[in-house]
């Protein structure tokens, strides 16, 4: 307990030294040995001499260079270029039939796609076919089953910019039967 109360009493000296540097600090000590300080008088205590504090004047501050700023802004614009990215269709959990396993992904970016940069198809997180600046994915010959899509905005160096949030589809492929030898 006597280490608290004397932490205590430092923190009291330390607040009333920084609030106010003119006002006087009495120092005593209990009966049981505690070291008080104070900015109220006790008839016991005894005043310290506190030095003023002395301001402390911070040193002048050198804007970085132009190159390097400049190099800084064009990071923070590449990842903050397109505010999202989503996929328009088809939607989430869509039940897909056919023979071919085809179907088509429709993007939407915001803002819209700029010069030099490129939508990217994943399924199942594996890029698929080539970057384009084209919304219009035509997917062909997937697998029977479960597949997750989703879409990237590639710029000219192949860096993703953002990612659509992923969908599921679920292929459901026909079967042809096949002819029994006669």
């Amino acid at each position: 307990m006597p280490t608290k109360t004397f932490f205590l009493s430092s923190l009291a000296l330390i607040l009333a030294i920084s609030t106010s540097a003119q006002a006087k600090v009495y120092k005593w000590v209990t009966e049981d040995g505690t070291v008080v300080y104070s900015d109220q008088p006790h008839p016991e205590a005894e005043v310290l001499n506190i030095e003023p504090l002395h301001p402390y004047k911070a040193p002048a501050y050198n804007a970085p260079e132009e190159s390097q700023s400049t190099q800084s802004q064009a990071k923070v614009e590449a990842t903050t270029r397109y505010s999202s990215v989503t996929i328009a269709s088809p939607e989430h959990d869509s039940n897909i039939h056919g023979t071919a396993g085809s179907f088509s992904v429709s993007v939407v970016s915001n803002p819209s796609l700029k010069q030099g940069d490129k939508y990217q198809l994943l399924i199942d997180g594996t890029p698929t076919g080539t970057p384009t600046s084209h919304s219009q994915f035509n997917v062909q010959n997937i697998d029977r089953g479960e597949h997750t899509v989703s879409v990237q905005i590639l710029d000219k160096q192949g860096k993703s910019l953002n990612q659509s949030p992923a969908i599921t589809v679920h292929i459901h492929r026909n079967k042809v039967p096949r002819k029994s030898p006669r």
